[in-house]
């Protein structure tokens, strides 16, 4: 079976690095150039993938690499950390599909920036979900699904470990499911989905004159690292504001 793993960041990273002895040898992985234009928040070395020994294809944009997927000719391509789109062109390559990673337990919480969205609006539990692509927005069938909590204090950096941790244990379950097509696929229920909106750049700005403290702290956890930080603003000056403890003082 020829495997495509697509991915150009550390939680694709260290999903393969913890499962890579999974893989088929005729796997190829594909990642991003040094010249690729998309911010990776979260992205590490190009170079960092080629201590696995399997073949390292780097691009600039997937919409201009047909040709060379299409002479890998995988029989499945696998994507986790990919910030540009796929065609129906691309989704037609492999006869098995693409597989996908979702940081929310789909079909609740589509859209971009799930873990900031998550953290923004309170939530107190989320997950990981790994489902088949398709054309629309993160609506394909599910193979497997890990919850967690997301505790009071949790910042950004501790709710991507919790996205690691639980697509470690998903890879461990499902991936020698999919490499020998016994891979379950569950329909997501469209009257339960939700959508999350595209955060604004200027969302990581705390505004203590018309927010609350409770909003100004959820920026805080959602904006922090790997992200670029929420901050206070006066004239042309900023403070940005890592990390933050919510308290209830007594009178």
């Amino acid at each position: 079976m020829n495997v495509l793993w697509l991915s150009a960041n550390r939680l694709g990273f260290e999903i393969f690095k913890s499962s890579q002895n999974i893989f088929p040898e005729s796997t190829t992985i594909m990642t991003l150039s040094n010249d690729s234009t998309p911010v990776m928040y979260d992205g590490i070395d190009t170079s960092s993938w080629d201590i696995f020994g399997f073949p390292v294809v780097r691009i600039k944009k997937i919409s201009e690499s047909f040709d060379i997927i299409n002479k890998i000719n995988p029989d499945v391509v696998i994507m986790c950390g990919w910030r540009q789109k796929i065609t129906r062109e691309l989704l037609d390559i492999p006869r098995m599909g693409w597989i996908g990673f979702h940081p929310t337990m789909l079909p609740k919480g589509r859209g971009p920036a799930p873990i900031i969205n998550s953290i923004l609006m309170g939530l107190k539990e989320s997950g990981l979900t790994m489902f088949y692509l398709t054309a629309s927005l993160d609506d394909g069938d599910i193979i497997g699904q890990q919850s967690f909590k997301i505790d009071t204090n949790d910042h950004a950096s501790e709710v991507y470990e919790k996205v690691i941790s639980s697509g470690q244990n998903l890879a461990k379950k499902y991936f020698p499911l999919i490499f020998s097509e016994k891979a379950p696929r569950s329909p997501q229920n469209e009257k339960e989905a939700t959508f999350f909106d595209k955060p604004l750049l200027r969302n990581n700005m705390i505004d203590l004159e018309s927010e609350s403290f409770e909003t100004a702290f959820r920026k805080i956890k959602a904006f922090s690292s790997p992200y670029n930080g929420a901050f206070i603003r006066k004239g042309k000056e900023k403070i940005i504001i890592w990390r933050g403890q919510f308290e209830t003082l007594q009178e």
